[in-house]
């Protein structure tokens, strides 16, 4: 009787190759948990690509908005705010509470002050913040 023989070859995205061979018994869970690393192996490679995408937009769409909120004026501003100034000057389309994260999180480690008027949060530059403490100390 003839030696069965079964074998895998593909290569990911990144130019790796991979090769799998099984020789003499090949049963059919054998081949499935063949397909399960191959599956295995691409999926990992697709969601590597795709997080490394998603790390590189926040961290470029972070800076974007730190680099407006230094421009914004002394009196505050909105995430409305900062989402007008995204789209106008970067040309970039973000969904409002994208940017209202992003504005919580800069008050969360301290970047920003911010108070409720009405039902939004007006946010403030730090420096804002110690000119205000310091006129009302001078």
């Amino acid at each position: 009787m003839p030696k069965k023989a079964i074998k895998l070859e593909f290569e990911d995205e990144n130019g790796a190759r991979y090769s799998f061979k099984v020789e003499g018994n090949i049963e059919k869970n054998k081949v499935l948990r063949l397909l399960e690393l191959y599956d295995l192996l691409s999926s990992s490679s697709e969601n590597n690509d795709k997080r490394d995408v998603d790390e590189e937009y926040e961290k470029d769409l972070y800076s974007k908005i730190k680099q407006l909120i230094n421009t914004l004026p002394l009196t505050g501003f909105t995430s409305k705010d900062v989402l007008s100034m995204l789209e106008d000057r970067f040309n970039v389309s973000v969904k409002l509470p994208i940017i209202s994260t992003y504005l919580r999180r800069m008050y969360d480690k301290g970047e920003l002050s911010r108070k409720k008027v009405g039902r939004e949060w007006v946010y403030f530059r730090k420096e804002v913040e110690k000119i205000i403490i310091k006129d009302r100390m001078g």
